[in-house]
């Protein structure tokens, strides 16, 4: 039974030892660590009794005689000191997994996904997680060690197929992704200061930035497609509207005409409105035929009123731009078919204004006042969507007369 103590007491000094080392190395209480060094000093000395005992019973000599206690005292006694050295042990344990110790932290950034290290003031690394080190062997074939070798290497990425794009702390490196570095400077407790350099992972932003750059240039080539159809259109529906009214005037001619036979077969017959009516017919088709192709839209747009019988009162000047210019040669145009057809008008004022960063052009027409308010479609609405494109505002009043009025900001142009 004694022999059974001994051993009993010896695994306990062994426990007691571990946990003497652990309460070193975690630096708690210190009066944790006398605790158990006096219970390792009991446990030791102990052991020295009973074996000295052990030795007496079996004929060696007596340095020490053990006092005349059972037994089972000593057992009871060391069985308590084991229980407390298992709570303790339990308790350190616990302690470990929920206390940072001193490679929690370098753990911790070893997991994280970015590129991330520390450099103090003389420019030697101080703390580096495994991600920056893989970027930096990527970028030189060899370890990272100061901050100017990681400077250095930034600056001559394109040695080992890192591109940087566009200039920027953005860099591609040769499996696809694309990092993007900062600098920031970060102070501890003390107060001193450390440079911080980071590595962020934004392949997938750059993909989609990509992507985005791509559909981009392809809906501008779309736009423009879609702005020359568009011009053609209003082309089109201008050329059919004139050809329409010019349809009507060869009406016109042929009922003058047919007026003028009726009134030679008729006695006393009044042949002033016939002659009228021929007259008008046959001077707005002479006056088509002397249509000068060499000129400009305006001033087709002025024979073009012409022909229709319509009088233009125009004040101010054209946009300088071209684009401005013809947008607002569509409008006059628009405004003259619409108000010859749809309103009976004979004269058409316009007003054109270029002052103060602003292009602005105003129509109006002696019409009939609109039976109820226009709404933009056809070639109105085709020149709205010109406008908007321009970055231009159009608006269109109804009553009590039709007035059309457009406005660009020449910067936005």
């Amino acid at each position: 039974m004694q022999t059974f103590l001994m051993i009993v007491i010896l695994l306990s000094l062994v426990g007691n030892m571990i946990l003497l080392f652990a309460f070193q190395n975690m630096k708690l209480d210190d009066r944790k660590w006398y605790i158990n060094i006096a219970l390792f000093v009991f446990l030791f000395l102990l052991l020295n009794a009973l074996a000295y005992s052990f030795e007496a019973d079996h004929g060696g000599e007596i340095y020490l005689q053990m006092p005349s206690v059972p037994i089972g005292v000593w057992w009871c006694v060391v069985g308590v000191i084991d229980a407390l050295l298992i709570w303790e042990g339990l308790r350190l344990k616990k302690m470990r997994t929920e206390t940072i110790r001193q490679n929690s932290i370098k753990e911790a950034m070893n997991v994280l996904p970015i590129g991330i290290c520390y450099f103090m003031d003389d420019g030697m690394l101080k703390l580096c997680n495994e991600q920056m080190y893989r970027l930096f062997q990527t970028l030189t074939h060899r370890d990272l060690q100061k901050q100017e070798e990681l400077k250095e290497a930034l600056q001559q990425c394109e040695r080992y197929g890192v591109s940087r794009i566009n200039n920027k702390e953005i860099y591609l490196f040769p499996d696809g992704k694309a990092w993007s570095y900062r600098e920031n400077e970060v102070t501890d407790r003390k107060g001193k200061v450390y440079t911080e350099a980071i590595f962020l992972d934004i392949t997938k932003q750059y993909e989609e930035k990509i992507n985005l750059t791509k559909q981009t240039e392809k809906l501008k080539e779309i736009s423009k497609e879609l702005r020359y159809l568009s011009d053609n259109v209003l082309i089109l529906t201008r050329e059919r509207e004139v050809l329409a009214a010019k349809t009507k005037l060869h009406d016109q001619m042929g009922a003058g005409l047919t007026a003028i036979r009726q009134s030679l077969t008729q006695e006393n017959a009044d042949y002033k409105d016939a002659v009228r009516l021929l007259r008008q017919a046959v001077n707005a088709i002479w006056n088509d035929n002397q249509y000068p192709l060499e000129e400009g839209d305006f001033e087709r747009f002025l024979q073009d009123a012409k022909t229709l019988g319509v009088e233009v009162v125009c004040e101010g000047t054209l946009p300088e731009s071209e684009e401005l210019a013809n947008i607002c040669v569509l409008a006059m145009r628009e405004c003259l078919t619409n108000g010859v057809c749809h309103a009976g008008a004979t004269k058409l004022w316009i007003e054109m204004q270029n002052e103060n960063q602003q292009c602005r052009i105003r129509i109006t027409n002696n019409g009939e006042t609109p039976d109820k308010e226009i709404v933009p479609k056809g070639g109105l609405y085709n020149i709205s969507r010109h406008v908007f494109d321009y970055g231009g505002e159009m608006q269109i009043q109804s009553f009590p007369y039709f007035a059309l009025t457009i406005a660009f900001q020449k910067e936005r142009v």
